[in-house]
């Protein structure tokens, strides 16, 4: 899913930098050592820095599932939090990894969570504020359920909006065309409600 956005957003216009979370991942854990959580802000900081060449607004912190997750921990830190106008998450969970190894690909059918350490969404969510942030979750997210993200977003600070779209799974199939508008929609708001 998180290709399909990036190349919808980037022929509204709009500058998209990609990021493979579980490449990101996978490449700092090795043997026993994984990403710590005090780790990702100041990693995404060099790609907000990137994004930001010859920009005339911050960019917005888009991510899908881990890489929604990833999105709202990079958010915490003061430093990160000061180059962005706000948060966009897609299938956000609770609980995200902070390493990746092949055996973890099992989650894909068990619909579990990988052994690696985790950090809870949940638990963070309230420091990005006073940035806005924006979940769109699908209602019938094989993943994440709606309860979940619903408490988890309930954590968040205002300015935040959980918008839910009817459809069949984690990507949205069937209802690709709600999630563009509902793409432009966030972007907008966030422009609306950030520095």
């Amino acid at each position: 899913l998180g290709p399909d956005v990036a190349e919808f957003l980037s022929g509204k216009g709009y500058f998209v930098v990609g990021f493979d979370s579980k490449e990101y991942l996978s490449s700092f854990t090795k043997g026993g050592t994984t990403l710590g959580m005090a780790d990702v802000p100041g990693d995404f900081a060099a790609l907000i820095d990137y994004a930001s060449t010859g920009a005339s607004e911050p960019p917005v912190l888009i991510g899908v599932s881990e890489g929604a997750a990833l999105a709202v921990l990079a958010a915490t830190g003061d430093a990160t939090r000061s180059k962005v106008a706000g948060v966009l998450s897609l299938g956000l969970p609770d609980r995200a990894e902070l390493g990746w190894r092949f055996r973890d690909s099992v989650i894909y059918v068990t619909k579990g969570v990988p052994k690696e350490p985790l950090f809870s969404t949940a638990e963070i969510i309230g420091k990005v504020a006073p940035l806005p942030v924006v979940a769109i979750h699908s209602t019938r997210d094989e993943f994440v359920s709606v309860d979940e993200v619903k408490r988890i977003m309930s954590r968040a600070l205002e300015p935040k909006q959980l918008w839910l779209i009817d459809a069949d799974n984690h990507r949205f199939s069937g209802k690709e065309q709600d999630l563009d508008t509902k793409l432009l929609d966030a972007m907008a708001w966030i422009k609306a409600h950030g520095r």
